[in-house]
C-alpha cells in the first residue's frame, strides 16, 4: 500500500513549498521565530518610519535566530557595503549623531534585503512576509479613507483635486503614499506567481483597490504616477518582455541621472501646473533644492558630506527629494556606485532567468521610478523588502501536475519520499 506522503496530491503540495536548492529552510521553533520577527519588521515598516531602531533589531534578530549565516551573493555584498560605508561617513560629517541615525536606516534597508533572500526560501514564507507588509499597507490605506470620510471629502471639487489631501495622523503624507504604491507593486508581483490557489489570488487582489483609493485620497503626485505605470508596464511587457525591460533599464537610470541635473525641467513644471490643481510652479520646491544639492555634492564628489547631512547644510533645511542627489550627498560617488550595484546585480541576475522574471524586474523599476525621482525612498524598507522578495519568487508554477518539476532554481531537489505511483 503506498505511503500517504508519496501520493501525487501530497507530493505536489510538498514540492511547491520546498526551499530553493542550496538552502536549508528553517523548520524548528527558532526558525519559525526568525520568520515571525521578519514579518513583524515588515509590518512595522509599512506603518511608520518612526521606528528604525525597532525594525533594525527585528531584522538582526531574524537573521541571528535562523541558525545559519546568510549565503551572500554579489548583490548582498554590495548592500552590506552600502551600510558599512554609511557608518564610515561619520568621519567627515558635520553632525555625527544625525549621520549615525541615517546610517542605521541604510543598515536596516540592506539587512532586510539580505534577510529576505536568506529566509524567504519557501514560497509560503515569501507569501507570509509579503502579506504582513501588505497588511500594514491596508491598515494605513484604511486610515486615509477614514480621514476622508471624517467630513472633509466634499471639500474636493473632483477626484483629481489634490489641493485637499488625507493621511494617517502622525505619519508623513508622502511616506504614506509611497508605502501604498509599493504595496500595490508587491501585490502585483505576488499575483504573477503561477499555479496559485484561487483563494491566494483573491487575498492578494483584494488590497489593490483599497491601496489605490488611499493613494488617490492622499494626493501625492509621484505615487499616483507610479500606480498609473503598473498597468501600462504589465501590458507592454506582455507584448514584448525583452524590449520592455531593455527600454526601462535604459530610461529609468538615465532619467534619474539627467532630470535632477536640469534635463526636462520645463516638462516637470508643466506637469506640476496641469496635474492635480496643486501647483507651485517648481514641483513643490524640488526644482529649487536640486541645484543646491548638486552644488553641495560637488564640494565632496567621491566621499559625500555624510549620511543625512544635506538638510543641515542647505538654505531651506529639507532633503534633496531625489534618489541620485540624496545618496550622492550622503555617501558620495563611491557609495552611490555601491548602492546602484545592489539593484543592478540583483535585478540583472534575476532577469536572466526567464521571460516572467524580465517582466517582474521591469515592473519593479518602472513603478518606483517616479518615487525615486521626486521623493525620499532610498532607504525605505518596503522598497528593499520588495526587491528581496522579487528576487526570491519562483519563475515556474508553485504547483505542478503529473509531470516532474522543471523549475531551474529547484530542479536538482531530490524527489519526495514515498512509493506512490506518478
Amino acid at each position: 500500500m503506498p505511503n500517504a506522503v508519496g501520493t501525487p496530491a501530497v507530493r505536489k503540495q510538498v514540492e511547491a513549498l520546498r526551499p530553493a536548492a542550496g538552502h536549508a529552510a528553517p523548520h524548528d521553533s527558532a526558525g519559525l521565530l526568525a520568520v515571525a520577527l521578519l514579518c513583524a519588521g515588515a509590518f512595522v515598516s509599512a506603518r511608520s518610519q518612526d521606528h528604525p531602531n525597532l525594525c533594525l533589531a527585528l531584522i538582526v534578530g531574524a537573521i541571528a535566530l535562523s541558525g545559519r549565516a546568510p549565503r551572500l551573493r554579489p548583490a548582498d555584498v554590495a548592500a552590506l557595503a552600502v551600510a558599512v560605508w554609511a557608518v564610515v561617513t561619520r568621519m567627515w560629517t558635520v553632525d555625527g549623531d544625525t549621520t549615525l541615525d541615517a546610517a542605521m536606516t541604510y543598515a536596516s534597508a540592506a539587512l532586510i534585503f539580505v534577510a529576505i533572500r536568506h529566509l524567504a526560501v519557501r514560497v509560503v514564507t515569501a507569501y507570509v512576509v509579503g502579506g504582513c507588509y501588505l497588511l500594514g499597507c491596508v491598515l494605513s490605506a484604511w486610515g486615509v479613507v477614514r480621514a476622508a470620510l471624517g467630513g472633509n471629502l466634499p471639500a474636493r471639487s473632483d477626484a483629481l483635486d489634490l489641493t485637499v489631501r488625507f493621511g494617517v495622523e502622525g505619519v508623513n503624507l508622502n511616506f504614506t503614499a509611497y508605502t501604498l504604491a509599493t504595496g500595490c507593486l508587491l501585490a502585483s508581483l505576488l499575483l504573477t506567481v503561477r499555479g496559485q490557489h484561487w483563494a491566494v489570488r483573491a487575498l492578494l487582489a483584494l488590497p489593490l483597490p483599497v491601496l489605490a483609493c488611499g493613494v488617490l485620497l492622499n494626493g501625492t503626485k509621484g505615487a499616483l504616477v507610479a500606480l498609473t505605470l503598473i498597468p501600462v508596464h504589465l501590458l507592454a511587457s506582455r507584448l514584448s518582455p525583452r524590449v520592455a525591460l531593455t527600454t526601462v533599464s535604459i530610461l529609468v537610470p538615465t532619467s534619474l541621472i539627467l532630470v535632477p541635473l536640469g534635463l526636462g525641467n520645463d516638462f516637470l513644471r508643466q506637469f506640476d501646473i496641469n496635474f492635480g490643481q496643486r501647483s507651485t510652479g517648481d514641483l513643490s520646491g524640488r526644482l529649487l533644492v536640486w541645484p543646491e544639492a548638486i552644488a553641495t555634492w560637488s564640494d565632496n564628489v567621491f566621499l559625500g558630506i555624510g549620511a543625512g547631512s544635506f538638510p543641515l547644510v542647505n538654505s531651506v533645511g529639507v532633503g534633496a527629494h531625489n534618489l541620485l542627489l540624496t545618496v550622492g550627498n550622503d555617501l558620495g560617488l563611491l557609495g552611490l556606485l555601491a548602492y546602484a550595484a545592489v539593484f543592478a546585480l540583483a535585478l540583472g541576475e534575476y532577469a536572466r532567468q526567464s521571460t516572467l522574471a524580465r517582466q517582474r524586474a521591469g515592473l519593479y523599476l518602472v513603478t518606483l521610478f517616479p518615487i525615486w525621482l521626486t521623493g525620499h525612498w532610498e532607504t525605505a524598507l518596503g522598497a528593499w523588502l520588495t526587491l528581496g522578495l522579487l528576487t526570491a519568487l519562483p519563475n515556474t508554477p508553485v504547483r505542478v501536475g503529473r509531470h516532474r518539476r522543471t523549475d531551474p532554481v529547484r530542479q536538482d531537489l531530490p524527489p519526495a519520499s514515498g512509493t506512490g505511483r506518478p
